[in-house]
């Protein structure tokens, strides 16, 4: 059993495999993982494509922020983020301030292909121009990372390893 000095937050594009590697990383460190995503839905009662239908993509991302907030509160731990968390100013500066913070990289081809339903992800089911998505997002998840991991063509052990490895060495983790 080991200990983080703060939280890891994991972040990247959708379907890029953040909740999986949380989850195994976690395992693998013996400490919590916490998903934002099923924390959001605990707390409203909505899965983010009801609320993204419900109220709008600014409403989404606000009940996402204070999600967020929640879940950093609650550390440290490794929290998987959505893919949208960096759209917010206040959430880059939660995840530059408030812990360390892992870019999961892929290619937009490779995630959207790991994405089982498009119904589940609300700016998919809306139609949006992934590959403006993909540009519009990438520069805000390089601004807020302090490490990126390609997770190309790699298991999820293996990823969580290198995350392992990394959190070691920059005192992140303690086993």
């Amino acid at each position: 059993m080991g200990t983080l000095s703060h939280n890891v937050f994991l972040v990247g594009f959708m379907g890029v495999g953040k909740t999986t590697v949380a989850r195994r990383l976690a395992r693998d460190l013996g400490v919590a993982a916490i998903d934002v995503d099923s924390f959001l839905q605990r707390k409203y009662g909505k899965d983010a494509n009801q609320l993204f239908k419900q109220r709008g993509e600014k409403g989404l991302r606000r009940a996402e922020s204070c999600a967020f907030a929640e879940c950093c509160a609650m550390g440290p731990a490794v929290i998987s983020c959505g893919e949208g968390i960096v759209v917010a100013p206040k959430n880059r500066g939660l995840l530059r301030n408030e812990g360390f913070t892992v870019l999961l990289e892929s290619s937009a081809e490779g995630s959207l292909a790991r994405v089982r339903s498009y119904k589940t992800r609300p700016l998919l089911a809306s139609g949006c121009d992934t590959d403006k998505l993909w540009d519009d997002r990438k520069p805000l998840y390089e601004e807020v990372a302090d490490v990126i991991v390609d997770g190309r063509e790699k298991g999820t052990a293996c990823v969580a390893h290198e995350i392992t490895e990394i959190l070691k060495a920059e005192g992140v983790y303690r086993a």
